[in-house]
């Protein structure tokens, strides 16, 4: 790779991942939906061969029919394409760990939201690559993320029930960037599976580890619902393991204060 297309570069994930290619020497590029049709293939088509566009990442939010219409030009160029999707588009009521040949069964709208992306994207381009992620744990206490979800559950109570019963799906930023670079390099299609949370920390292991980390000074007190393996798991997609970073005092603690 060495040009890309990022979509969703006003969003939340895809920042993390325009600075995970640009440290391995990637120009990316990136669409302004202000003065772009994404209903219009040729515009769309136009851009990514002035660019020199190899490979397209799809983080963005929209229409499934952008994902299938992207995939599909992706397709016709011969160049990569990259759909991320969700944990969600598992049942909640269904329990883990969950590999990419599970049946994809939310019953969401976001979930199911996901799972038509990823039918039109399949439907477009079979060499099409599908990433399925968890929740994600920023390295800040800004913008939605696993951190300031907890400071907010905590702020909210003032004393925070977190179920040792509870395994979710979720993995540290910066990690799931870089698998999902590797992902793309390697340009093997399919479903895959990126996930930090291989040891099976619970949820009150998980929030009992970022109150001590970042010295937040929480009450943090046990509880047993929900119970739930949540966890996405694929031994084909090497992921850091989020408790390598909550116990590597990488704090802030300020900023962590409930």
């Amino acid at each position: 790779m060495k040009q890309v297309l990022v979509t969703g570069l006003n969003g939340r994930l895809a920042p993390y991942l325009k600075a995970q290619l640009e440290r391995d020497g990637i120009t990316v590029s990136a669409f302004d939906r202000s003065v772009l049709n994404i209903d219009d293939r040729a515009t769309q088509l136009a851009f990514l061969q002035q660019n020199n566009i190899d490979t397209i990442f799809h983080l963005a939010t929209g229409p499934e029919q952008w994902a299938g219409l992207l995939a599909g030009i992706a397709a016709e160029l011969g160049i990569g394409f990259v759909l991320t999707s969700t944990e969600s588009v598992f049942n909640p009521d269904s329990t883990g760990p969950f590999t990419p040949d599970h049946p994809a069964d939310a019953t969401g709208e976001y979930g199911a939201y996901k799972i038509r992306a990823e039918t039109a994207v399949r439907a477009q381009n079979a060499k099409s690559i599908i990433a399925r992620l968890g929740w994600q744990m920023f390295d800040t206490f800004e913008s939605d993320n696993l951190l300031t979800h907890v400071r907010d559950m905590v702020n909210d109570d003032g004393v925070l029930f977190a179920s040792t019963e509870w395994r979710p799906a979720v993995a540290f930023v910066g990690h799931t960037m870089a698998a999902l670079v590797a992902l793309a390099q390697q340009q093997q299609p399919g479903t895959y599976h990126i996930g930090g949370n291989e040891s099976g920390l619970s949820f009150y292991d998980l929030v009992s580890r970022i109150n001590r980390t970042y010295s937040c000074g929480w009450a943090v007190k046990p509880s047993t619902d929900p119970s739930r393996d949540g966890r996405i798991i694929d031994a084909r997609v090497p992921c850091g393991r989020i408790e390598t970073v909550l116990d590597a005092d990488i704090a802030q603690p300020i900023t962590g204060k409930a």
